[in-house]
This record gives C-alpha cells, structure tokens and sequence, in this order.
C-alpha cells in the first residue's frame, strides 16, 4: 500500500517553497532522519504557507531502482515512521 506524504521544496534563489503530495511505497524506504538543515532555513516559509509554528521536516531516503533519491517531507522521523508502518484492515 501506498502511502501519502507531503514533499517540500525550496529551490536555488528561490524565495517560496513548492509542495508536492506524493505517494511512496513503503517498502522502498531506506532511512527517515530529523532534516536539521530544512528546519532552519524552511520554517519560516512553511508557517507562511499555512503550516503550524511547531512544524518539522524529515529527510527521507528511497531506493529506486539501482540508485536512491533523498527527499524532504513535512513531519518528524516519527510521525513518518508511524505512517509508513501503519497496516489498514480491509473489510468486505
């Protein structure tokens, strides 16, 4: 199952950060770690953007293929932990 997280980005010179709603497959992450840098330069814009002052961001490492790809999503390695770890009973 996948699983929905927010992704944030703020590029080069750029003064807004961009979000993104993606889906990851589980199974695919290698590690989920507190993203001390985005906490320091990306709260501002996030409180801006509508996010609560307490807000923080995790950096998270996916495996595609035979390379990995590093993102930064909205939550604690916790938050996102407990999400990614989360089974859904189906009833039918």
């Amino acid at each position: 199952m996948l699983v929905r997280l927010i992704q944030i980005e703020k590029a080069a010179g750029a003064s807004l950060i961009d979000l993104k709603e993606i889906y990851v497959n589980p199974r695919h992450v290698i590690s989920i770690s507190h993203d001390v840098q985005a906490n320091k330069n990306l709260i501002s814009e996030a409180i801006k953007a509508g996010f609560d002052e307490n807000v923080s961001f995790s950096r998270m490492v996916l495996q595609e293929g035979g390379s990995s790809r590093v993102i930064t999503v909205v939550g604690s390695p916790s938050l996102i932990n407990e999400k990614i770890n989360t089974r859904q009973v189906l009833r039918g």
